[in-house]
């Protein structure tokens, strides 16, 4: 295992107090989305801690160990518009924002970490002047050459700068399953204040943790994932950088999100009742206590264990499985359950994954049409989000005899 890639904080990026430890520590992980191809996998070799820990002034969950991003995102290839449902849930998304403003004129609306362009493409179908910044090269020269204009760079002081000189204040920033990514939270986010007009809205999507254990999702804790919000700890944040929620709307994408809208402190636009209803039920379930966290590591490694005695009885009895599901998440079950030594290799409807190699266990992979071809005893479904997705999707491979196995929430086997 090496560190040289990795800060190690003690001290909570929110509230700044040195009263924090580790809640959930998990098996050490690569960078999730590292799939390469053969011959750069040196690259992916490398372990690093993969812990969760909590702050126990503020209640801010976040990974302490901190991976320099370059070591994630030199080779990141995750691209927005291959996840279920996401480009329709992005295009209903942008037809809500205009909502707020009514028969105002919407101006500039600028996306910080833009990815692939989804969000840019909803919002410019409604007419609507856009701006991407995106840290990825690639990705972001294929969304410039989509008529999508984006800045390669990560949003900084210099960034915010020029977007002001050019382009003006925003009426519109969103920051879609990209804040968790936020190394410096704090100053992020009153870079963001800055570059908003005084009637603007600040609009932060993010996978939200209270609803995601609920059913057992520990995957969407990786590397490039710093943080894990709950309602009290982005308004304890907002609060600072001078900003403050107006609604929130809960969504099931990703296993549970959650959809905040900001506005600067002394706007006048009215902030819905709803926010203190959720924030009062995370309190009342723990979310900011140390036992909740301590009791969800139990209840997955129990999990664990009944996974790993399945697929261990499988492959005693001489029987094939091959894993379903190449992603960040895929790549952090992998390696917490320990199952990459029990697959024979792994497939992905994504044709960019396929002819590559998993992070760490190097796992070939493949078209599905591979394992029609080969006809496996069993497919671990390692994306067990998107299960309906995928069973109804191949169906047919049901009919030949091969079983699906899906490892969270519950242990299942589904059969034809």
């Amino acid at each position: 295992m090496s560190l040289k890639n990795v800060r190690f904080d003690d001290t909570c990026r929110i509230c700044g107090v040195k009263n924090t430890e580790v809640v959930f520590r998990l098996e050490p992980t690569p960078p999730g989305d590292m799939f390469l191809p053969k011959s750069l996998l040196d690259l992916s070799s490398a372990c690093y801690p993969l812990d969760l820990a909590l702050c126990n002034s503020c209640g801010y969950v976040y990974l302490p160990h901190v991976l320099d991003p370059d070591s994630s995102y030199s080779n990141y290839i995750y691209e927005t518009k291959i996840t279920t449902g996401l480009v329709e849930h992005y295009n209903a998304y942008a037809k809500e924002v205009e909502q707020y403003f009514q028969s105002e004129r919407i101006g500039l609306i600028v996306d910080l970490g833009s990815n692939d362009g989804t969000m840019l493409k909803a919002f410019k179908r409604l007419g609507h002047n856009v701006l991407g910044v995106e840290p990825n090269e690639n990705l972001s020269q294929a969304s410039n050459n989509d008529n999508l204009h984006t800045i390669n760079d990560y949003f900084s002081k210099k960034v915010a700068k020029k977007i002001l000189e050019v382009h003006g204040k925003a009426s519109v920033v969103t920051a879609n399953y990209m804040f968790a990514n936020v190394d410096d939270l704090i100053n992020f986010t009153k870079l963001v204040e800055t570059l908003l007009d005084d009637n603007g809205i600040f609009v932060i999507q993010t996978g939200y943790h209270p609803d995601q254990m609920q059913i057992k999702m520990f995957d969407y804790i990786y590397h490039e994932h710093f943080s894990y919000f709950t309602l009290n700890v982005l308004n304890k944040l907002l609060k600072i950088c001078g900003l403050r929620i107006l609604d929130v709307k809960k969504h099931n994408s990703k296993g549970g999100s959650v959809r905040v809208v900001a506005a600067k402190h002394n706007s006048n636009r009215p902030s819905s009742t709803i926010l203190h209803v959720i924030m009062d039920g995370e309190k009342r379930t723990g979310m900011d206590k140390r036992e909740t966290y301590l009791q969800f590591s139990r209840i997955v490694t129990d999990q664990k264990c009944r996974v790993l005695d399945t697929i261990k009885s499988i492959k005693a009895k001489g029987q094939s499985i091959v894993g379903f599901g190449a992603s960040h998440s895929t790549t952090t079950l992998l390696h917490h359950f320990q199952l990459g030594a029990y697959l024979d290799y792994l497939v992905d409807d994504n044709p960019s994954k396929q002819g590559l190699y998993s992070p760490g266990y190097h796992l070939p992979v493949y078209s599905p049409r591979c394992m029609y071809k080969e006809n496996p005893d069993y497919l671990l479904l390692l994306a067990w989000q998107h299960k309906e997705t995928i069973v109804d999707r191949h169906r047919k491979i049901l009919e030949t005899g091969t079983k699906f196995i899906l490892p969270l929430p519950e242990l299942e086997i589904v059969s034809s």
